[in-house]
């Protein structure tokens, strides 16, 4: 058994807590444990939402170490929805690059078309 139920077990043995708060602790104890910690930016999500005006949801979410793979294999995103009118997908793609390489997190690329068409990226 850890040290974290011991201390638990013996917080009712001295009367500090009851054996149902005794419970909750060790419930929320092993839920926190279970949760896998992100060790690298690697390991983080890249995450791309698309909203058309004609009712399409396109919505990705790939470990950003694939995604660095596919840019650099092919140079382009794994979808041809960020193809919108009046947007250097070119130059979009060397910003999200640039950002991957930079270890950028949160929102990168935030576009809504003149159509309505929203597009959003983003590194979780």
């Amino acid at each position: 058994m850890n040290e974290e139920m011991m201390r638990i077990l013996k917080m009712v043995e001295e009367g500090k807590v009851s054996a149902e708060q005794a419970k909750s602790l060790m419930d929320a104890f092993n839920k926190v444990s279970t949760v896998p910690a992100v060790t690298s930016y690697d390991d983080q999500f890249f995450k791309v939402n698309v909203l058309s005006t004609k009712g399409d949801k396109v919505n990705i979410k790939l470990p950003v170490k694939v995604i660095k793979a596919i840019l650099q294999l092919t140079g382009k995103l794994p979808t041809d929805v960020v193809n919108i009118q009046g947007v250097n997908t070119e130059e979009m793609i060397n910003t999200i690059i640039s950002c991957l390489n930079s270890e950028v997190m949160g929102e990168i690329v935030s576009i809504d078309s003149a159509e309505g068409d929203k597009v959003r990226i983003c590194i979780e």
